[in-house]
């Protein structure tokens, strides 16, 4: 059985995060932080290092699929900022 994932990654140079889903998150943070890789328009677009800070593993694409878009949501920031993004 699959696992997929919901991550938080952080930029502390520019005071940036960027919520992702994806089955592998090593390999989708490596090419977070390639600024060559073509599936990352976003963050490729802010130098400096991005680190995972908060990642969190459902059964199926649909779970995780419905916690990364909760998290895009005021609520989903305020909880990233209150507890993921104050440690």
């Amino acid at each position: 059985m699959n696992t997929y994932f919901v991550y938080v990654i952080w930029n502390a140079n520019h005071q940036r995060y960027y919520i992702g889903q994806t089955e592998n998150v090593g390999e989708r943070v490596r090419q977070h932080k390639d600024p060559q890789n073509t599936f990352s328009r976003y963050t490729k677009r802010f130098s400096g290092s991005w680190e995972l800070i908060h990642k969190e593993g459902f059964e199926t694409r649909r779970d995780a699929l419905a916690r990364e878009k909760a998290l895009k949501s005021g609520q989903g920031r305020q909880w990233l900022k209150d507890s993921v993004l104050s440690r």
